[in-house]
């Protein structure tokens, strides 16, 4: 089978498309044939060596973590998934024409669904479900202030937010403003021509997806006893204590009830991933390196067959 793979750390340069082995399924375990993989910032930081103090890779690696494909192998899972059914989730190597995905992080796409829809969710939807329903438990009459709102996962914690009945205001700048707006983000903040805090204050929630100075200055404007929750990086205990407020960092977790819930808010229409481009496996480099600028409008996706 083809596979997108790396033999050492470092640049766009180190993948290659290569021929390997097609694998077999342990127990709990479903073999996948991807028909779509999702692109996510931290493939790029696996390859060049961001994560290596935490997950040291053993080489060769085969990369990426999203995927939406279709059932070949379930028979050792466990599960009711039967051959060809259409499913989607998260599995180790993704950049491939096959996967193993443990059963535990797959779930089933709905007939209206298409593959690259489902591509789209599981490393991004999942967190910003994650953070929007079970940290910041958003509710009608909440009013939450989302920085990054038109990003990968802040695109989904918007309409998540808003899909519960919050008051979602968001930062952003240039076309995303117009994006955000046409998804009834309620207010939206230009980052580049204002300060947040100059026009919010008394949040029940702050969502932080960008980190650095616009998360320091974000404790500010959340109420005593409101939440700040960060997907980017540690928070300082000190200035949430003086701030009176609750400050937590969000690791997402893999888990299907979850993919199935996003599948069923893409469904009814209440979430609408943003792709900004559909590439091929062979295109993994250009894919990578397109991510790696940030400036994307919506996910890169990369069609495997």
């Amino acid at each position: 089978m083809k596979a997108i793979r790396i033999h050492e750390y470092g640049d766009a340069s180190t993948l290659k498309l290569e021929d390997v082995p097609r694998l077999s399924t342990a127990d709990d375990q479903v073999l996948i044939r991807v028909r779509e993989a999702g692109v996510n910032p931290i493939d790029w930081k696996i390859r060049q060596g961001y994560m290596k103090q935490i997950n040291p890779a053993t080489f060769p690696v085969t990369i990426g973590q999203d995927f939406a494909g279709e059932v070949v192998d379930a028979s050792k899972s466990g599960t009711q998934f039967a051959s060809g059914d259409r499913v989607f989730g998260f599995a180790h190597g993704t950049y491939a024409e096959y996967a193993v995905a443990p059963a535990s992080t797959v779930a089933a796409i709905p007939n209206p669904v298409d593959f690259a829809t489902a591509a789209a969710l599981p490393t991004a939807g999942s967190t910003a479900l994650q953070i929007v329903r079970d940290v910041v438990d958003a509710k009608t009459g909440m009013s939450i202030l989302i920085h990054g709102a038109a990003g990968g996962v802040g695109s989904y914690a918007s309409q998540i937010a808003r899909n519960l009945g919050a008051r979602v205001i968001g930062t952003a700048t240039g076309a995303d403003i117009e994006y955000l707006r046409s998804l009834g983000i309620d207010e939206v903040i230009d980052y580049k021509r204002e300060r947040f805090e100059d026009k919010v204050a008394g949040m029940d929630a702050v969502v932080d997806l960008v980190g650095g100075e616009t998360l320091s200055r974000s404790y500010a404007v959340v109420r005593k006893g409101g939440l700040l929750a960060t997907t980017v990086q540690a928070i300082d205990e000190s200035a949430a204590k003086r701030a009176g407020i609750r400050a937590v960092q969000v690791t997402m977790r893999r888990n299907a009830a979850d993919l199935a819930e996003l599948a069923r808010l893409v469904e009814k229409g209440a979430l609408k991933p943003r792709v900004h481009k559909t590439m091929s496996l062979s295109q993994a480099r250009e894919a990578q390196e397109l991510s790696e600028t940030g400036k994307t409008q919506g996910k890169v996706i990369l069609k495997v067959a």
